[in-house]
Formats: structure tokens, C-alpha cells, sequence
């Protein structure tokens, strides 16, 4: 279940009381969507909400230099009042918000009413070195897999006393651990 409009309510409450925006349209359009149940109803909190393709993106850090930011259709504007006029025409379009405070990924408030961001690549949060990491990790389990293999079959080849099979299969061994030792 997703969440509801009393806790996105309480929230911007909480958050108009605890933080200070630098404009004070900013603080009227959150009270505007605050009054509003059914603006409320397609309001949803995320991560990364410049990805989404209408969102609003609020910011009390001092180290942004704009606070507010409106996205609609890759289309960018730091005016409060045109994104207010498109919530007010457009009640029912769905809306993504992040709010930006200090804290704000540990705050439990803003937590209980995060959803998860449906255009967030999969992968978003990963780094070169995340996947040069991951790269190794699969390249050792299949090296360890195929050296398995090659064990499976020699043993089985000395089973049924197959001598070609086992000199052919520890040949491949010798020459996969071989080629192993020269990577590292």
C-alpha cells in the first residue's frame, strides 16, 4: 500500500515547521498542495526526482544554488509560480517531490512517506568501480565453476578408466589454471 495523504500532510507539516525555505512562494505552494486531497493523492516523495518526468525539487541546503527547481517534460524552470499554475490546472497529473535538508536521508519523518522512484535506473547509484567489481566477482565464479567441471570429468573419466579423456581434461585444467595465474 502506498502512503497515505494524512502522513504526505503531516510530513510537509513537519518539514514547513522544522526548515526554513529561501523563498516564501515556495512555502505558499507546499501550503497550497497541503489544502488539497486530491493534489495530495498524486503527490509522491522521492530520491532522485529530477529523473521523473513532472517533478518538484525543494531544497533548504545552503550549498544549492537554486532552491527550487520545476521539471515537467525535460523541461527545467526555478519559477514557483509557473509550477504552481501547472498543479493548480493539472490537479490530477502525477507529481514527484524531493525535498532536500539537512539530514534528510536519516530523517525517520521523511522516510515514512519516501516511495520508490519508478524511472530510477536499476543501476543509478553504481559507480565504475562498482561494476569493475562486479565484473571480478563473476569472472572468479566462473573461473571457480569451470576448474569444478574440469574435476567433475577427470574424476570421471579415471572412473571408467577413460585414459585419453583424462589426459584431454587435465591437459584443459592445467592450462585454465595456468592461463589464471598469468591475469593476477
Amino acid at each position: 500500500m502506498g502512503v497515505s495523504t494524512n502522513q504526505k500532510r503531516v510530513f510537509i507539516k513537519w518539514y514547513l515547521d522544522n526548515y526554513k525555505t529561501e523563498r516564501r512562494e515556495m512555502v505558499w505552494l507546499l501550503e497550497y498542495i497541503l489544502k488539497r486531497e486530491h493534489i495530495l493523492q498524486n503527490i509522491h516523495f522521492v530520491f532522485e526526482a529530477h529523473l521523473c518526468p513532472r517533478s518538484i525539487i525543494i531544497s533548504t541546503d545552503d550549498e544549492v544554488k537554486r532552491p527550487f527547481r520545476y521539471y515537467k517534460d525535460h523541461v527545467v524552470t526555478t519559477d514557483v509560480d509557473k509550477a504552481f499554475h501547472d498543479i493548480r490546472l493539472n490537479p490530477d497529473e502525477t507529481m514527484y517531490v524531493e525535498i532536500i535538508f539537512d539530514g534528510n536521508r536519516q530523517s525517520v519523518e521523511y522516510a515514512e512517506v519516501l516511495e520508490d522512484n519508478p524511472y530510477l535506473p536499476d543501476d543509478y547509484y553504481l559507480e565504475n568501480e562498482d561494476y569493475i567489481f562486479l565484473e571480478n566477482i563473476l569472472e572468479e565464479s566462473s573461473h571457480h565453476s569451470k576448474i569444478n567441471i574440469l574435476k567433475n570429468k577427470i574424476d570421471y573419466a579415471l572412473d571408467i578408466g577413460d585414459v585419453q579423456s583424462f589426459n584431454k581434461w587435465s591437459k584443459e585444467l592445467k592450462d585454465l589454471m595456468e592461463r589464471k595465474k598469468y591475469k593476477s
